[in-house]
């Protein structure tokens, strides 16, 4: 059998894109990658930016002049770093075509570059938006390019502002060419990473001291934007450690690897489950979590899963924590691998169908 090929599009931001193109290859698709937000094309528009004429300029003098308003200029760039963007991907797709296109993020690129990538697709051109489509809205416009758009969060599925498009739901997924390395220690330590959002500050600091009164070393890390620094004060619990940059991929596993629990709490933007959660599955680590969506699926078992909403919840976290890890049908664990879910993703069969409810 001929090698598939598949272009995969999405911003390079975090280290998640080398991880699912190194996974894209791990299960033997030939992968051509393009990075909706390249650091090298965004130099190449700082170096060389201009007002393209003198009415732009205009615009941009009088708003800024009179409404203390700069978006203008903003708005220009963005302008130039698409044609750059679009002109990067003429160039490397040539007049080649290949067998699929997931893109990820697809408000991240301009739709002339989305119907550019169609063009050179031979098969399914499909998108995966893994943030609320209400957070970014401009994915909108985007979705009836595709010939499936999948959402991981069940309220966009069901949200009648979204009900003239078609969506298809699937859940996120654990990646598969690594095997869980179990990590010799004593005491027992709960992981937790994630970037400050105000709105979770009460909810990780519950959860934190119910743990920590239980006896649980704690490894959570918070990281902050630049501009949100200053914001480490908010955080009561000394427990908690503030991280300069984004722990990456490498890392992360090693912290997964180390720990006994994992610790995901909900980000109020979407109500998508995280790969926290398909981690805790995969390595076969007891999850805390105050997402309630977690009970619909088919490995929910609450000697392994601790849902909680509020702190007088956390007050039965300590019989959660005696009870033993129930071991789960290892054809379910299967289901959320990324093989299963690429194939699910691109309709490849055979696959266990993955869905959100």
């Amino acid at each position: 059998m001929s090698q598939p090929t598949i272009i995969l599009a999405m911003s390079s931001y975090s280290d998640f894109a080398a991880a699912i193109q190194k996974h894209l290859e791990y299960h033997n698709f030939k992968v051509i990658f393009i990075n909706s937000t390249s650091e090298e094309l965004k130099k190449q528009v700082d170096s060389s930016f201009y007002y393209p004429n003198l009415k732009s300029h205009l615009i941009h003098t009088a708003r800024k002049i009179f409404l203390s308003d700069c978006s203008y200029k903003a708005y220009l760039k963005e302008q130039m770093y698409n044609q750059k963007l679009l002109a990067n991907i003429k160039k490397l797709l040539g007049n080649s075509h290949y067998d699929y296109t997931l893109v990820i993020r697809p408000d991240l690129f301009p739709i002339e570059a989305l119907q550019l990538l169609k063009i050179h697709t031979k098969n399914d051109f499909v998108a995966y938006q893994w943030n609320g489509i209400r957070r970014f809205p401009k994915t909108k416009p985007t979705i009836n390019l595709f010939d499936r758009f999948y959402v991981f969060d069940s309220e966009d599925l069901h949200n009648e502002e979204y009900q003239q498009y078609r969506l298809n739901g699937i859940s996120n997924f654990y990646f598969d060419m690594y095997q869980p390395q179990p990590v010799s220690h004593t005491g027992t330590i709960a992981y937790f990473v994630g970037l400050h959002v105000d709105s979770r500050i009460a909810a990780i600091e519950a959860c934190a001291n119910a743990l920590i009164k239980n006896g649980i070393n704690l490894d959570f890390n918070i990281k902050f934007r630049p501009s949100e620094a200053s914001k480490a004060g908010l955080y009561s619990c000394k427990a908690i450690h503030f991280i300069p940059e984004n722990i990456t991929f490498d890392d992360n596993l090693k912290h997964i690897n180390n720990a006994d629990i994992l610790i995901d709490i909900v980000n109020p933007v979407h109500h998508g489950l995280s790969f926290r959660t398909f981690e805790a599955l995969y390595y076969q680590k007891k999850l805390i979590t105050n997402n309630p969506q977690i009970k619909n699926l088919d490995f929910y078992h609450p000697d392994n899963i601790f849902i909680w909403k509020n702190a007088d919840d956390l007050q039965k976290i300590e019989s959660f924590l005696a009870r033993p890890f129930i071991s789960i049908n290892p054809d379910i664990i299967k289901k959320y691998s990324f093989a299963n879910w690429i194939n699910n993703i691109l309709n490849r069969q055979p696959f266990q169908k993955i869905s959100v409810m």
